[in-house]
């Protein structure tokens, strides 16, 4: 659905970067509240989502969750509930990761019927694939 499929471009790359053995890279889906089953008995955990709040296309965000924004002022996720407010209602219900940090592409279009990512949005790709093969180095 647009560039609101940049989480899928981007765990394709990650995947073809050969991870470590300890690491899983999931395809979550349009979200809810069914991504917080593969927050349990981990201990870090990397999202990587569509935003919008009206900035720089193809800009890149980067919120470990103790800096989470406000729901209302950042949309991760276009599905369903919004993914910060996933994260809050976890945080009731469930032992959180001590290492949860969320990365998240500005976009232009979203919920769209276009195959591929707008230009702006496409070159953010590579630069969340580093940054995610850095934050995998930390141990």
């Amino acid at each position: 659905m647009g560039d609101d499929g940049v989480g899928i471009y981007i765990l394709e790359k990650l995947r073809g970067k050969d991870p470590p053995i300890h690491v899983e890279l999931i395809d979550a889906g349009t979200g809810g509240l069914d991504i917080l089953s593969f927050m349990e008995h981990v201990d870090k955990v990397i999202i990587i989502d569509a935003l919008s709040s009206g900035g720089e296309i193809g800009k890149i965000h980067r919120f470990t969750y103790k800096d989470l924004p406000d729901p209302a002022s950042m949309h991760f996720s276009l599905h369903e509930l919004g993914l910060v407010d996933v994260l809050k209602i976890g945080e009731k219900v469930m032992s959180m990761p001590d290492d949860l940090l969320l990365i998240g592409v500005e976009i232009e279009r979203a919920n769209q019927l276009t195959v591929g990512l707008t230009p702006k949005v496409n070159e953010a790709v590579p630069k969340v694939v580093e940054m995610v093969l850095d934050e995998l180095a930390i141990e």
